[in-house]
């Protein structure tokens, strides 16, 4: 058999993308239930880790890291603020405008929830041989690839993102 042939008959793209969306929906709806059931939605854990990831950020920075309209960071922001997990500090290059930052709270409880969120990527992938996981990350990024080709770079696929509201037009 040549490479990059596969052995009996060809596989139906769509029923590809279907199981595909259907595994990704599953994977992703059981991860925020055992997140939302400790106390942290997947929607709030990608916004600290991404003022983790920066240090501190404008609002409208973190809504464009996350590829989602402003008001679903204010809402997400507003309760974790509440929670006192990120703090609005004043910007010392724009008085008008504030910083967010994540207190030592909101890193404690980002840390904890990182280890139940990679613990539940773990049990989804370890039924996979590390060979079979290696293949399938390749596969994944040529796929991611053809996805940000097709958007023409304006919206690149990112399926961490899957619980936030994308931007509206």
């Amino acid at each position: 058999m040549a490479r990059g042939q596969a052995a009996g008959p060809e596989v139906d793209s769509v029923q590809l993308m279907e199981q595909f969306r259907a595994i990704a929906h599953a994977t992703h709806n059981r991860t925020n239930a055992r997140m939302s059931a400790a106390g942290l939605s997947l929607a709030r854990f990608r916004v600290l880790s991404a003022l983790q990831a920066a240090g501190q950020m404008r609002m409208n920075e973190l809504s464009a890291a996350l590829g989602v309209v402003p008001r679903t960071v204010t809402t997400i922001v507003d309760a974790l603020e509440k929670d006192a997990m990120v703090a609005r500090l004043p910007d010392p290059a724009d008085r008008r405008a504030t910083l967010l930052q994540l207190t030592e709270d909101g890193l404690s409880q980002l840390l904890r929830f990182r280890a139940l969120h990679d613990s539940a990527a773990a049990e989804l992938f370890d039924v996979l041989t590390a060979t079979e996981k290696h293949q399938l990350a390749r596969l994944l990024l040529r796929l991611q690839a053809a996805a940000d080709a097709d958007s023409g770079g304006i919206s690149a696929a990112r399926p961490e993102l899957a619980d936030l509201q994308p931007p509206q037009r």
